[in-house]
């Protein structure tokens, strides 16, 4: 203990200080919570800060413009990108518009514009929105992502297709903006249909001209998971169907030989692989049950067979599946027809048949939709 009553008094104080600042589980003392603490010579050598003033607090009421896009969400960094990018599935144009369509733009039913709500996962704001259609991962790349080689490639706005997207990234996130290209308006492509999200509004297909201006800072881009549609298939006459049948020397000594697993042209030469390929179908060719489906072709009556038309029955194993090509009839009360076949144990044939006229018949007419 200090030898005199002075040493004792600076000495509480200072354990006093101690305690203040440093004691466990208590908080922290100010300085002048300290100062106020202390007497004599201590107190003065401990300053009292200043007041702090309060500050006052100020609002805006500038408006919002209709392309608004807060993305208060940071940035993902570029590796993030790249891999959520290399991640995105391919998609078709068509899809992405269909998908586009799922938010009924310009309808009663719109999804309402927020850059903080989601639907479906999605953010409800422009790139979101954008994002949604293409795919792309929850919640969605904000605009100025949507720019990036991680993304997408730049083109020329001369270059816009259905599906591609026009962007300004450059400035405040209150300007910032992205739309979906549909197609031109008019002749002189002096603006064009677009699919957005945009503020005070919601989902939105309208015509807009964004990036057609000089100077614009609105800029075409190519989604990179982006694919065209694959081309409508090519459609065949009846006469053509037949005379690519007769390629095949039906009924003569040069028919083509019946087997389920040799080609010729590239195509298998059993019933169905002929039938494929008077169509032009893909080579090899389906098989008979595909050929019934809604992908070749739709289901008729017998009745209203015509030159080029087919009678399959899909029905049972592969030694039982069969599929021939309609001609003519044969008989003015229709009891019977010619048609073309590749048939087991002989070859291609041209003969008078009765398959799907009798009772109880697998057989079933079908027009493929391709021909015309």
């Amino acid at each position: 203990m200090p030898s005199n009553r002075s040493s004792w008094i600076t000495a509480g104080n200072l354990a006093l200080i101690t305690v203040i600042a440093c004691g466990g589980g208590l908080v922290p003392a100010t300085s002048a919570q300290a100062a106020s603490t202390l007497t004599g010579p201590l107190a003065k050598a401990i300053p009292t800060p200043a007041p702090t003033p309060t500050p006052t607090p100020t609002t805006t009421s500038a408006p919002v413009p209709e392309e608004d896009e807060t993305e208060s969400s940071p940035e993902p960094d570029e590796e993030a990108q790249t891999l959520a990018a290399a991640a995105a599935a391919p998609i078709t144009r068509s899809k992405m518009i269909a998908r586009a369509k799922t938010w009924k733009p310009g309808t009663a039913q719109r999804i309402p514009y927020s850059q903080t709500k989601k639907h479906g996962g999605y953010r409800t704001d422009c790139s979101g929105y954008a994002s949604m259609a293409l795919g792309l991962g929850k919640p969605g790349q904000i605009t100025v992502g949507l720019a990036k080689s991680a993304y997408s490639r730049p083109i020329k706005m001369s270059q816009l297709l259905r599906g591609d997207l026009v962007i300004d990234a450059i400035g405040s996130n209150t300007t910032r903006h992205v739309v979906i290209f549909d197609r031109w308006a008019n002749a002189g492509r002096t603006s064009y249909w677009a699919y957005e999200q945009r503020g005070g509004y919601g989902t939105d297909y309208r015509t807009r001209n964004y990036g057609l201006a000089a100077k614009s800072q609105y800029k075409a881009y190519r989604a990179l998971n982006i694919r065209d549609d694959a081309p409508p298939p090519t459609t065949v006459t009846r006469a053509q169907v037949i005379a690519r049948a007769k390629t095949w020397k039906p009924a003569t000594a040069q028919r083509v030989p019946y087997s389920q697993t040799k080609k010729l042209g590239g195509y298998r030469t059993d019933g169905s692989g002929y039938v494929s390929m008077t169509l032009g179908l893909a080579k090899p060719g389906p098989i008979t049950t595909a050929l019934a489906t809604s992908t070749h072709t739709r289901p008729i009556k017998m009745t209203d067979l015509l030159q080029g038309d087919l009678v399959i029955d899909p029905v049972g194993g592969n030694t039982a599946r069969q599929a021939l090509i309609f001609d003519r009839w044969a008989d003015a009360k229709r009891t019977s027809y010619w048609a073309y076949q590749q048939r087991s144990g002989y070859g291609t044939d041209h003969r008078v048949v009765k398959h799907g006229l009798t009772s109880g018949t697998q057989f079933r007419a079908y027009r493929p939709v391709r021909i015309r």
